[in-house]
């Protein structure tokens, strides 16, 4: 008798682990708030990123063209 429902209840599980495996992951799950709000912070980050890195090389750009100015006009009062 023992045998019997150990064999059923192993029977049980994996015909569960068969279905499990057959049902889950077969389409993917829609995106929900929590995601589509997680992209929109990366989104703005990226966006963030890139303004302040093109300001900087602005920035930069300026700054040796004034240093290049000031150095010509010292090497004109010489």
């Amino acid at each position: 008798m023992k045998t019997g429902i150990r064999s059923l209840l192993l029977g049980s599980m994996v015909i569960g682990c068969i279905g499990g495996i057959g049902c889950g992951g077969s389409k993917p799950q829609p995106e929900g708030p929590a995601e589509k709000a997680g992209e929109a912070v990366d989104d703005a980050a990226r966006d963030v990123k890139d303004e302040a890195k093109d300001a900087a090389e602005s920035t930069g750009d300026a700054a040796e063209k004034a240093g290049d100015k000031i150095e010509e006009k010292t090497d004109e009062a010489k």
